[in-house]
């Protein structure tokens, strides 16, 4: 029998940040409002608390200040939020949050490996299925006792923190009005008193008198909305049984109240009787979107710059969907308007938030199950776990194998005990996946990496810290023409000191399709006759646009798939050429982005092969070019070849991997940490060149 349990999704916040007079007066009149909202109750309270000493002319601003006091620390404590190296607050109270229904825990459903490979889908980049949503605001009209798990950085605080801000706005969805006790379990741990006592020294502070008999007359009365933050965060040291078994009593004796507990999905593993489970879901690409333009409110431009940029770059995207990780894809264009085109150190920055900084920037110490696994050593066995696994197109992993990987990885640690081995392996996978979230539990026993950019990245690593053993051989000669490993080029390009040697691999490989005699005389031909062509623009460009040509021209016949943003994408790397226009009243701020245009790529292929081209807005630099090439390349010539060549399959397969080749040769450029000067030129000027001799 499984328990129900909610996915929810959260948040987005706005970055709008007022003047501070303008905050402080926003501030002040939420105060009023929420004061006026809770005094009366407050003040009814008092009349069964024995001891209350009753004065009439005192009452009214006795009720009100404390009131004002205590309702004002929630709302200056908990409307903004400033988190890892955020220069400045952002306001919280605008969030919109909403939630995801599901039956029952996402790691605790039954599918096997092969059932979630099944429906797995590389190009997507998404772990998972489309689940339905509801509105998280109202999670609390329909539930009195839920607890909040999620991934680390998935929003389960700010989601507390925002149920706390709507029991104060009297416009908010809540249907049920509670008097809101937010308790952060790490603050309480530290502090040996039962938990009712803690709780009646905020009001205490806040200068409620009898401040005891007071809160538990609140919370017998059913009045209060009590908030867990952080069960995950508790010590062990801290008697972390102990602080279960108060919350688990406190319930129980306080029943007719509201109860929130949050924790770290992979850190639960507890029972709390009544209480219904929920999960934070991940950002869908619409949440990113207003998460971004919310981010940049008032520069539009620049929201929309940054959202094409982040959609039209997958795996960067991909890391959007949990917010922490948005956060910190927000801060980085803030400052630079761009991603960079090395992924690499962008990437280390979103691992670095999630294995060290996004606990030390809160001051949460985690306990270490094994001193000797130091950072460095667990990103050295996440990268041969990462290699092992996607070189056989494994992407999710039985329990069984990914301690089986760690145990062979730990073994060879220096003091390592080796009667401990199986049980170390199964703590220290609980401890990463609670701890940094770099694996998570898909369906009961069956793991993945967050991301498949995580993957991706520290199967490059591993690539990257193994070159002296031949594993950049082995990269090219067997994966140079596979579509799924065009990150990882990127990526090893991007982490190698020196790029030089894995582009001459790459080079060399792409040459070898050169001697299929067929293909080779495609080249000559495209040499020959851009030889006499008079243009201001590089060679390499003209030769790719002439290549591009042919592909559609000649090749276009036989069924294999030409992706039309290769010709473009090319051009806007190899020139570094930043054309911005709009199109339908889209900003587009590269080049390559009109692949995205649908309409645009259908005219564009059309006219190569023959047909009219009628699209105003295709740009003039494309179809100048076009135009210039098509006469030179004379076309009636090319379709003479088409048909004296008999071009099958095969061949029109091996011109398409050739020229995708290219194109990764340009991108890996790019990406890369360090190309000599000699290098960078010869594979330049090399691109789409006939073999000589």
């Amino acid at each position: 029998m499984y328990r129900k349990t909610i996915l929810l999704t959260l948040p987005l916040h706005s970055a709008l940040v007022p003047t501070m007079s303008e905050f402080s007066k926003e501030i002040q009149i939420s105060i009023e409002v929420a004061a006026e909202l809770f005094t009366n109750l407050i003040a009814k309270t008092y009349q069964g608390v024995a001891g209350f000493v009753k004065d009439k002319n005192k009452e009214h601003d006795f009720f009100g200040a404390a009131t004002k006091r205590y309702v004002g620390g929630l709302i200056r404590r908990y409307n903004v939020v400033q988190i890892l190296d955020m220069r400045e607050p952002v306001e919280l109270k605008k969030l919109f949050v909403r939630a995801n229904i599901l039956e029952k825990i996402t790691a605790r459903a039954g599918d096997s490996a092969e059932d979630l490979h099944s429906f797995f889908d590389f190009d997507r980049r998404a772990f998972g299925t489309k689940k339905e949503t509801v509105d998280g605001e109202k999670m609390v009209n329909k539930l009195d006792k839920f607890i909040v798990l999620g991934k680390p950085g998935a929003g389960k605080t700010t989601y507390l923190k925002f149920l706390t801000l709507m029991m104060l706005d009297e416009f908010s969805q809540i249907e049920r009005r509670k008097l809101p006790i937010f308790i952060t379990l790490r603050a309480w741990a530290d502090k040996p008193m039962p938990l009712l006592d803690f709780i009646a020294e905020e009001f205490d502070h806040c200068g409620f008198e009898e401040a005891q008999p007071f809160a538990e007359r609140m919370l017998k009365n059913g009045d209060c909305l009590v908030l867990f933050d952080g069960l995950d965060e508790v010590s062990e040291t801290a008697k972390l049984n102990d602080i279960i078994t108060q919350i688990k009593n406190f319930a129980d004796k306080y029943s007719d109240n509201q109860f929130i507990i949050s924790c770290r999905l992979a850190a639960y593993n507890y029972k709390f009787e009544g209480f219904t489970e929920v999960e934070m879901a991940d950002f869908n690409e619409e949440q990113i979107e207003t998460f971004i333009r919310n981010w940049f409110h008032g520069e539009p431009k620049v929201a929309s710059e940054c959202w094409e940029r982040l959609k039209n770059n997958p795996p960067i995207l991909e890391l959007a969907s949990t917010p922490l990780l948005l956060t910190l894809l927000c801060m980085e264009y803030a400052e630079t308007k761009d991603f960079p085109p090395n992924r690499a150190a962008l990437y280390e920055s979103a691992l670095a938030t999630l294995l060290t900084k996004w606990d030390s920037k809160r001051n949460i110490r985690r306990p270490e199950l094994y001193k000797n696994l130091t950072l460095k050593r667990k990103e050295s066995m996440f990268a041969r776990i990462a290699a092992e696994t996607f070189e056989k197109n494994q992407y999710f992993i039985k329990e069984r194998d990914l301690t089986r990987m760690i145990s062979a990885y730990i073994e060879h640690i220096p003091d390592f005990k080796a009667e401990t081995l199986e049980p170390d392996s199964e703590a220290i996978l609980n401890a990463i996946e609670a701890q940094h979230g770099i694996f998570v539990e898909r369906a009961k026993g069956v793991y993945s990496f967050a991301h498949l950019t995580f993957q991706e990245y520290f199967t490059a690593r591993y690539i990257a810290d193994n070159a002296h053993k031949g594993t950049l051989e082995k990269l090219v000669e067997q994966h140079l023409y596979d579509a799924k490993f065009k990150e990882v080029f990127h990526l090893t390009a991007g982490l190698l000191d020196n790029a030089d040697e894995l582009l001459r691999l790459m080079r060399r490989k792409t040459e070898e399709v050169l001697e299929i005699p067929a293909i080779n005389m495609l080249m000559e031909m495209v040499e020959k006759s851009l030889l006499a062509m008079e243009s201001n623009y590089p060679a390499v460009m003209r030769r790719n646009l002439a290549v591009f040509i042919i592909r559609a021209r000649v090749l276009a016949p036989v069924p294999v798939h030409w992706p039309i943003f290769d010709l473009i994408y090319t051009l806007d790397h190899v020139l570094s050429i930043d054309l911005s226009y709009n199109i339908d009243g889209a900003y587009y701020p590269h080049a390559y982005a009109v692949a995205y245009h649908p309409s645009l790529a259908d005219d564009l292929h059309d006219y190569i092969i023959g047909h009219d081209l009628t699209h105003k807005h295709l740009p003039d630099f494309i179809l100048g070019h076009i135009l210039a090439l098509g006469h030179h390349l004379d076309l009636g010539l090319l379709d003479s070849y088409n048909k004296a060549s008999k071009i099958d399959e095969q061949i029109a397969l091996k011109f398409q991997r050739y020229f995708s080749a290219n194109i990764l040769i340009i991108n890996c450029l790019e990406a890369a940490n360090y190309v000599s000067k000699d290098v960078r030129e010869k594979m330049l000027h090399e691109i789409c060149l006939p073999k000589r001799g």
